[in-house]
């Protein structure tokens, strides 16, 4: 299924919820409507007659507006909407344009389908009042031909009407009455248009030849769907006109796109100028921490962490049954006027809740702050970021792609790409390019990635979170070596707090020519032994026997650059070593 067929089948499923306003989200769109930001409230008796008016507060403007379809898509046009307007278009100075409004206004209000707010309005901008008693009510300011400045002119104006007992103010922006009259009343309009089988929904419509635009709400004019180039005729070679191209009915489109901004407006991440939604199309709610990372909590163990990821999929898994659907997609506008899909999946819930439990069990990093995992931004950022002040920034236009890359990877069970893989292996091999902070998050970061990638690769679990001192890995050898060795020069008396040990800055060389700088640093840390007491030098001293004993002096490759997963033992080995020192070794002396 295609996503405007899932996202038509969502509005059907969710039409409940049309025109229905929540605190802090965007409503459903009802068909033949569309959602705007108003800037000045009217209010009429019933009889049209004007009662007070005054400037619309910015985090209650948007309003749900009647529009047609030429209104809708205009672009220098004098296309009216049928109720709510600019205000250019509700005085009499508009000219052309408030013709335009009055006349389709009139033919609404003495229509079968009418409505008590719209005659009244209808009756109000008759009297031809509006600028003076906006005037009058402090809304508006008029120069001396009693016309508003150009700013006014664009103000977006709704209504409110009085009930007959003038007790309730009915608001047209949440009248359902109000939203069936106009659909009612714009269909019956409609249904003089050519007709033929919508690719949609498979039923005979009215055929759009224009549709919505504003799915996503920062790429507002860019549209999903049209087919207006009469000149380059990208369709030629297939078909004679655009008619024949595709066939998409005005009920199909406007409840898919409507849907689709609904979905995007309460549910979408964004990364750069991407968004990214998933949703059900019955209305189940599903994990957003696929995109945006597991809440931090608490400092966890691996079992923690694990009971806390368990904790959180089983309330989705009661709701989300096996075989509910769950829709993945990413939207992006190569231009200002077209609005692409630039990713789509469907899976059944059951796969969908595994594959995240999977990514997220296998896809994790003993930090300092407990069992962590990296989100998608972050090892963006990391991976392909450049640092500023403390943190790592990836441009927005490297962020979205690579963002999608690894969503991929979790819907789909891909390997992680391997260029992410030697980019952060890369960086957290000079760590003296970062700040502390920086170099830890890059470090931690990449050790989670290399982990995750040779697991996946190997399909086995073979490098775990804890230190493994049974390996005989060459890389991962020379790693834990270098932990040592860093420690070493930090365990001296002399080390001053903040200055880079020799291991930091000898790590670059280390990673690509790792005899050579081992011979070198054996003699630049050797002073610092000297330094140390008898108990804390032995044990030092014979941990690097125990590592070395491992490797194998005879081999032609053991000086040859090492693997990412030196970086895996050295991380290991400085945590065992840390937490050794806190709970004191043998002798009562500190590591």
């Amino acid at each position: 299924m295609g996503i405007m067929q899932t996202a038509y089948r969502t509005y059907e499923a969710q039409m409940h919820m049309a025109g229905i306003i929540e605190q802090g989200k965007e409503p459903l769109t009802p068909v033949s409507h569309a959602i705007q930001n108003a800037h000045i409230e009217i209010v009429l008796n019933h009889n049209g007659e004007f009662q007070t008016a005054y400037p619309v507060p910015k985090n209650q403007s948007r309003t749900i507006i009647p529009v047609t379809i030429e209104s809708a898509n205009r672009t220098g046009n004098p296309y009216a909407h049928p109720l709510c307007e600019q205000l250019e278009y509700l005085a009499p100075c508009g000219k052309e344009k408030f013709d335009a409004y009055l006349t389709q206004l009139e033919q609404w209000a003495n229509s079968e389908f009418s409505h008590p707010t719209v005659r009244a309005v209808f009756a109000y901008i008759q009297g031809k009042t509006i600028l003076r008693d906006l005037a009058e009510a402090g809304v508006i300011a008029l120069d001396a031909n009693d016309h508003p400045s150009a700013q006014y002119n664009k103000y977006l104006v709704r209504w409110r009407v009085q009930t007959e007992q003038e007790e309730v103010r009915d608001a047209c922006w949440e009248d359902p009455t109000l939203f069936d009259s106009y659909i009612a009343y714009y269909t019956h309009q409609l249904a003089s248009k050519r007709k033929d089988i919508c690719f949609i929904s498979g039923r005979e419509d009215v055929i759009a030849e224009m549709h919505p635009k504003g799915v996503i709400a920062a790429n507002y004019g860019a549209k999903l769907a049209s087919a207006n180039d009469k000149k380059g005729f990208t369709y030629r070679g297939r078909f004679a006109d655009a008619q024949q191209a595709y066939a998409i009915g005005y009920i199909a489109s406007q409840k898919a796109h409507h849907a689709l901004r609904w979905i995007a407006s309460n549910q979408g991440v964004t990364f750069g100028k991407r968004t990214f939604i998933c949703w059900n199309p019955e209305g189940i709610q599903l994990p957003t921490f696929m995109l945006l990372g597991l809440p931090n909590t608490e400092p966890v163990n691996f079992v923690g962490y694990r009971k806390q990821l368990f904790e959180t999929l089983s309330g989705y898994r009661q709701a989300l049954s096996d075989n509910s659907d769950v829709v993945i997609a990413a939207f992006d506008a190569a231009t200002t006027g077209r609005l692409s899909v630039t990713y789509y999946n469907e899976l059944k819930g059951s796969d969908f809740l595994n594959r995240i439990e999977d990514w997220f069990t296998s896809f994790c990093w003993d930090t300092r702050f407990g069992v962590r995992s990296p989100t998608l931004k972050q090892i963006v950022n990391c991976a392909f970021g450049t640092q500023r002040g403390n943190t790592i920034e990836a441009d927005d236009a490297i962020l979205p792609e690579r963002v999608q890359q690894l969503l991929h990877c979790i819907v789909d069970k891909q390997l992680i790409p391997v260029d992410v893989v030697k980019a952060l292996a890369a960086k957290a091999s000079t760590p003296q390019a970062y700040t502390p902070e920086n170099r830890e998050r890059l470090l931690t970061t990449a050790c989670a990635v290399i982990r995750k990638y040779r697991n996946d690769k190997q399909k086995k679990e073979e490098w775990t979170l804890a230190l493994d001192t049974s390996n005989t890995d060459r890389s991962y050898l020379f790693g834990r070596l270098l932990a040592i060795m860093e420690q070493v020069e930090k365990s001296a008396s002399d080390y001053e707090e903040g200055r880079e040990t020799n291991a930091i800055r000898m790590q670059s060389v280390f990673a690509q020519r790792p005899m050579y700088a081992w011979r070198i640093l054996e003699e630049k840390v050797g002073p610092y032994f000297s330094r140390l007491s008898p108990g804390l030098r032995n044990y030092y001293k014979n941990m690097i026997g125990e590592i070395t004993d491992k490797l194998n002096w005879n081999d032609p490759q053991l000086g040859k650059k090492l693997d990412d997963i030196y970086l895996l033992g050295y991380y290991h080995q400085r945590s065992a070593m840390t937490r050794k020192k806190e709970e004191g070794c043998k002798g009562g002396e500190g590591v």
